[in-house]
């Protein structure tokens, strides 16, 4: 049987995400990094069963775009295009579903 994440649960989950960022979104990278990281552990610890694998991948990617968009709304004049968010996430790497270990059956 496959099971996934409520999409309800998801959308509020990401709303948090986005209402974080938005409050936090002039503090250093590094320190929102930090901060992203541990909420990212925790919602895969939570929603990490079997078959649930591509809602946590989608989540991580959303979370990915959401933290782009606040970033690029520090500034009216330095713009977080893309390309520079792409090699901010080569320093500070979004963690991963599957680097968590062996899921919850």
């Amino acid at each position: 049987m496959k099971r996934k994440t409520a999409s309800s649960r998801f959308g509020r989950a990401l709303k948090r995400i986005s209402a974080w960022c938005r409050q936090v979104r002039h503090r250093p990278v590094a320190e929102q990094h930090a901060q992203l990281k541990r909420k990212l552990h925790g919602h895969y610890g939570y929603y990490r069963i079997v078959g649930n694998s591509h809602a946590l991948a989608r989540f991580r990617y959303f979370v990915g775009r959401v933290w782009r968009k606040w970033l690029d709304r520090r500034s009216n004049s330095a713009r977080m295009t893309w390309e520079n968010f792409n090699r901010l996430l080569k320093r500070y790497p979004l963690p991963s579903p599957t680097q968590e270990g062996p899921a919850v059956t």
